[in-house]
C-alpha cells in the first residue's frame, strides 16, 4: 500500500466511521453537515459499513424543526470483530478477548516464570489465549488481530522483541512471526509502556490530553510517551527508556550493562529489598516473622506493612517515591508534558506517596514549572496494558489513526492472506 496516496472517497469513509464511533446516535443528514459532503455521497459510505457489519441503525430522531420525516440514527457495531489484548509481564501473563472499543469479556492470567526461558513463557501465552477464546464462546473467525505488550526493547514494525533485560533469554525474539504461525490471525507488538500510554489516550486519563506521560514501575522502570497527539517510538523503538536513564554516579550496575540506572534505585524490586534490610532485626514489624520463617517478601506485604504505617517501612516507600519524583523531574524537563500518569505497583500507596512524587518534582525542576505540572495515578486498573493491546490492534488493522494525510486518515482491513 502506498501511503502517499489516499483517494478522497476512502478519506471521507474514514471520517464517516470515525463520527459514528465516537459520537452518540448520529444521523446521515448530521454527518453531512459535520463533513460538508453531499447526503447521498454519506448514504453510500454509509451502506458499505452496514454491509460490513460495522455500523448499525437503531432507530429515529427528531425531525427538523422544519418537520419532515425523522432521521434513522447510526451506531458504531462494536461487536461486528473481537480483539485479543495480552501482556508479557515479568510476574504475570494476561489474555484477554475483547470487543472493537477495548471492553473486556473474558480474561486469563497464569505466573510468567520468566526465568524459564522465551519458549516456556511463549507456551503459556499461547494456551492462556486458546482458552480466554474457548471460554468465551466466540469464533477465532471473528477475532481481527492479537496485541501483545512486552517488556524491554520492542521493534513494533518487525515483530521482534529485540531484548528485554528482565525476561531471560529475551534477546531478538520474533514474537509476532511465532504468534500468527500459530494462530493465523495478524498479530501486533510493542512495548508494554506506550500499549499503557494508548490505553490512557482512548480510554483513560488522557482523552483529551495530546501531551504526556505514562510512567510504569514495578520490576522494571519504562515510560511511554505521547507528543502532538501521536505515540513516541523514536528512530530505533527506545523511545521512553526512563528507567536507563543514569541518575547515580559510579552507582550499581544495571541488568541493561550501564551503572546508576533510575531502576537500579526506584524499581519494586529496590524497595522490597531495601524494607527487607531495614526491618531484619526489627520483631515490631509484621514482616519480620515471615523472613525469620523464610518466607518470601513480595510487594504486597510491604502494602500490609505500610498501611499499618510502620516506620521503617514507611521511610523507605517514601525514599523511592523520591526516586520517582526524580525521573519525572527529567522527563518533564525534556518533554514538558501536560500530564504524567504513574502506573504499576506503586499505585496502592496511594495519595502520600503521590504527594512525595510531587515535592520531589518541586524542589529540583525549573523555578517557574514548580506549580504547571499534573501528576496522577492510573485509574485503568490492572487491565491497563491488555485494554492498550486492543486498541492498537483496532488501531493498526482500520488504520484508525496512522496515516496523517491533513489530519485524516484511511480505514483498511488487514488479514492474513
Amino acid at each position: 500500500m502506498n501511503n502517499n496516496k489516499v483517494s478522497t472517497r476512502e478519506i471521507n469513509k474514514k471520517n464517516i466511521l470515525r463520527i459514528i464511533k465516537n459520537s452518540p446516535p448520529v444521523s446521515r443528514i448530521n454527518i453531512a453537515a459535520r463533513l460538508r459532503i453531499s447526503r447521498p455521497t454519506v448514504s453510500a459510505y454509509i451502506d458499505e459499513l452496514i454491509s460490513e457489519g460495522l455500523v448499525n441503525e437503531i432507530g429515529f430522531g427528531e425531525s427538523t424543526q422544519l418537520g419532515g420525516k425523522k432521521p434513522r440514527l447510526l451506531q458504531f457495531n462494536n461487536r461486528a470483530n473481537y480483539i485479543i489484548g495480552a501482556k508479557i509481564g515479568v510476574r504475570t501473563t494476561r489474555a484477554a478477548i475483547t470487543d472493537l472499543d477495548a471492553n473486556i469479556f473474558e480474561s486469563l492470567k497464569v505466573p510468567t516464570e520468566e526465568w524459564l526461558g522465551p519458549e516456556v513463557v511463549i507456551g503459556k501465552l499461547k494456551r492462556i489465549i486458546s482458552n480466554v477464546v474457548k471460554k468465551s464462546g466466540i469464533s477465532l473467525n471473528k477475532i481481527i488481530g492479537i496485541g501483545i505488550a512486552t517488556t524491554g526493547l520492542t521493534d513494533s514494525e518487525k515483530g521482534i522483541v529485540v531484548f528485554s533485560p528482565n525476561l531471560s533469554g529475551w534477546s531478538n525474539i520474533h514474537l509476532v512471526q511465532i504468534m500468527e504461525e500459530h494462530f493465523n490471525i495478524k498479530t501486533y507488538i510493542d512495548n508494554e509502556c506506550r500499549v499503557q500510554a494508548v490505553a490512557e489516550k482512548y480510554k483513560g486519563l488522557a482523552r483529551n490530553v495530546n501531551n504526556f506521560v505514562c510512567l510504569y514501575t514495578g520490576v522494571g522502570i519504562g515510560s511511554g510517551i505521547f507528543i502532538d497527539g501521536k505515540i513516541l517510538g523514536g528512530s530505533y523503538h527506545r523511545g521512553g527508556e526512563i528507567g536507563h536513564v543514569s541518575v547515580v554516579e559510579n552507582g550499581n550496575e544495571c541488568h541493561c550493562g550501564n551503572f546508576g540506572c533510575l531502576e537500579m534505585v526506584a524499581s519494586t524490586k529496590k524497595l522490597v529489598a531495601d524494607v527487607i534490610s531495614r526491618v531484619r532485626n526489627d520483631k515490631s514489624s509484621i514482616l519480620n516473622r515471615k523472613i525469620r520463617d523464610g518466607i518470601q517478601i513480595e510487594i504486597e506485604d510491604i502494602y500490609e506493612a505500610y498501611n499499618l504505617n510502620e516506620e521503617k517501612v514507611v521511610n523507605e516507600v517514601m525514599k523511592n517515591a523520591a526516586w520517582i519524583g526524580v525521573g519525572v523531574a527529567n522527563t518533564i524537563k525534556i518533554v514538558d508534558p501536560e500530564l504524567i500518569i504513574i502506573h504499576g505497583k506503586v499505585v496502592p500507596f496511594g495519595e502520600k506517596y503521590l504527594r512525595k512524587v510531587e515535592e520531589t518534582v518541586r524542589k529540583i525542576t525549573f523555578p517557574k514549572v514548580k506549580q504547571n505540572f499534573v501528576i496522577k495515578f492510573t485509574q485503568l486498573g490492572e487491565m491497563v496494558s491488555v485494554i492498550g493491546a486492543s486498541v492498537m490492534v483496532f488501531d493498526r488493522v482500520y488504520e484508525f489513526n496512522r496515516m496523517d494525510i491533513g489530519k485524516e486518515f484511511l480505514v483498511k482491513k488487514d488479514r492474513i492472506k
